[in-house]
């Protein structure tokens, strides 16, 4: 059995290794907003395709946690043809802390995980490869998984949600590259777009029965996994940031003139444009 030392560069620091892969220390955390957490739940109780979305992605993410945290078991027993490195552990270790983090958030907005044991190829615990091969797969489908859902927000109106969703797919496409470095692609970054081969969310469950992750055959993986999960160099556990809106006020409609300030329209006087007797903040009047 040999060790895959040459996963990154020897002059990375373990500390440079993880800031490159967007983990430092923090705690774990949870949540929506209170009020999109209030719109999910009463909004799902009357559209079943937002459930769906929701118990979906709890789904999957409980899916990541098991098998990232059977892959750490197998490598601490040295049931892998090639052993790994103490950075590859370090990125697995706070890749599955991750998805306990997306789990426990899409749990609080109201998200039920559908299954709880799945089922991986046995060459995926024991050969390096097959089970980095498989994490990007994954990751490739989870992505579009999120520009599903995207989608489904944005019919819903709701950029707030989108932005929630862009940064969920954005962190799972962090895994893809990193899974697709360790199995040997060069460069592992070999996408200009992400691929977006669902119409909803709905779709990317199936293809988890197609691939046998859900109702298949091979070893079994339940969560939460046998290794404790370890935040400890995960920051950004919760989705946050700048508030987003962009309402129908906003959104012109193609063909129709919008009146703006110091825009004038035939006919129409506009703020901004000056009338008889009313004269504006430093322009004489007439």
């Amino acid at each position: 059995m040999t060790v895959q030392s040459t996963m990154f560069s020897p002059h990375l620091s373990r500390r440079s290794l993880l800031v490159a892969a967007g983990v430092t220390a923090g705690a774990t955390a949870v949540g929506f907003s209170a009020a999109q957490t209030s719109f999910l739940k009463a909004r799902a109780q009357e559209d079943q395709s937002l459930q769906d979305i929701l118990d979906i992605i709890v789904t999957t993410e409980t899916f990541g946690v098991a098998f990232l945290g059977a892959g750490l078991e197998a490598n601490a027993n040295g049931e892998f043809d090639v052993a790994w490195s103490d950075r590859l552990v370090a990125i697995v270790t706070a890749a599955q802390a991750q998805e306990q983090a997306h789990k426990e958030a899409f749990e609080a907005a109201g998200g039920t995980s559908l299954f709880e044991t799945f089922t991986v190829p046995p060459t995926a615990l024991t050969v390096f490869n097959d089970f980095f091969t498989a994490l990007v797969q994954q990751e490739t489908a989870e992505t579009g998984a999120a520009a599903a859902a995207i989608r489904q927000f944005s019919d819903l109106g709701r950029t707030d949600l989108v932005k929630v969703m862009f940064q969920y797919g954005a962190e799972e496409a962090e895994h893809r590259v990193l899974a697709n470095y360790a199995a040997g692609s060069r460069p592992a970054n070999d996408r200009a777009f992400a691929q977006a081969p669902y119409e909803t969310v709905s779709e990317f469950l199936e293809s988890l029965r197609t691939r046998g992750i859900i109702e298949g055959e091979g070893t079994e993986v339940t969560y939460p996994g046998p290794v404790e999960l370890d935040f400890t160099n995960v920051i950004e556990t919760e989705p946050g940031g700048v508030a987003v809106e962009c309402g129908p006020d906003g959104t012109p409609t193609a063909g129709t003139p919008t009146v703006g300030v110091g825009t004038p329209t035939t006919g129409t006087p506009t703020t901004g444009t000056p009338t008889t007797g009313t004269p504006e903040a430093g322009t004489p009047a007439a």
